[in-house]
């Protein structure tokens, strides 16, 4: 029967081989991982410190391509009212093409926001009816798992 003393040393005084080989393999691997270490900060390989001031700037990099996207789409779609305008006005109709270009404009505007509204209350109907889908009440007995009592 072997018990171990504060000091390592098992009952007959001496220590023991399976400690010192542990001891050994614990102290080579430390070893290892200070080398490891100290031949890092020799070569000079460290991770670079978060820099608040290259944050900065890509988060304006991000602000000016996101502006430059929104300017490109809203010049795009005053182009194309434009074209559509400047097209309609040179059918022939029975009034004058100013009518025709100013009623044209007026009726894709309204069109857009007619859209817009249906869109808008097609999701709203969606949401409601998710969500009347979840309520307690609607939940039925057999769909809840029971809790015995012990």
């Amino acid at each position: 029967m072997q018990t171990n003393t504060p000091s390592g040393a098992d009952a007959a005084g001496g220590k023991s081989d399976e400690i010192l080989a542990e001891r050994a393999i614990r102290d080579a691997e430390k070893q290892s991982l200070v080398g490891v270490e100290e031949a890092r900060s020799e070569n000079g390989v460290r991770l670079a410190a978060p820099n608040s001031i290259s944050r900065l700037r890509r988060l304006a990099l991000a602000g000016v391509i996101c502006l430059i996207a929104m300017t490109a789409l809203v010049a795009g779609a005053v182009v194309g009212v434009l074209f559509v305008v400047e097209k309609a006005s040179h059918l022939r109709l029975p009034w004058p093409p100013v009518g025709t270009s100013t009623l044209t404009l007026v009726g894709a505007s309204l069109l857009g926001a007619a859209s817009w509204r249906v869109g808008q209350s097609v999701l709203r109907r969606r949401a409601a009816r998710v969500s009347a889908a979840n309520l307690p009440e609607s939940r039925t007995e057999h769909d809840q798992s029971p809790v015995e009592a012990p």
